[in-house]
């Protein structure tokens, strides 16, 4: 599967958008694992826990689905669109709607770390450090991860650069 698949990456004459964080799916999908796993154990060894494992498993299993909703809620589904036509940068998201965060010409992208992984990321020019917005999957050190990176930058991060060039040029 491709990176574009993989993020649902759309790209049309004059806009371009796509879904940064589709990867966290496989970590919610870890997540409900994990909470199944503990209410299994804690619901077949019951008496053999005692109080305090009955609590430890009631404490992951409510960690995990506030994680994950958190997650699934203001996370996965978030959508950003490049407009050359509106001179725009939209960030959808279902439960809160379409909003413009900055003018495509005020755009600068850049390269954020975070905890050993990095990552592209948008944000108004001299204001970039302020106020950012990931653009991109989270890319680690290994093999995988840079070809992974290369396929990003090669497929997705060209055209933006390309759209954002031509509306810089008006």
């Amino acid at each position: 599967m491709s990176i574009k698949d993989k993020l649902k990456v759309e790209i049309r004459d004059g806009s371009i958008s796509l879904e940064p964080n589709r990867g966290i799916f496989s970590s919610l999908i870890r997540f409900a694992v994990t909470m199944v796993g503990s209410a299994v154990i804690r619901a077949v060894f019951h008496e053999q826990l005692g109080e305090g494992g009955r609590l430890l498993c009631l404490g992951i299993i409510v960690y995990f689905f506030v994680h994950g909703v958190i997650d699934f809620v203001f996370r996965l589904n978030i959508r950003y669109e490049f407009n050359r036509y509106d001179n725009a940068v939209y960030r959808d998201n279902p439960l809160f709607g379409r909003k413009h965060i900055m003018n495509l010409d005020e755009v600068v992208i850049f390269v954020n770390n975070s905890s050993g992984d990095w990552y592209y990321a948008i944000g108004i020019k001299k204001k970039q450090f302020l106020k950012s917005y990931k653009i991109s999957p989270g890319f680690g050190g290994g093999k995988i991860s840079q070809r992974n990176a290369f396929e990003y930058e090669k497929e997705i991060l060209e055209p933006i650069e390309e759209l954002i060039s031509k509306v810089q040029l008006r």
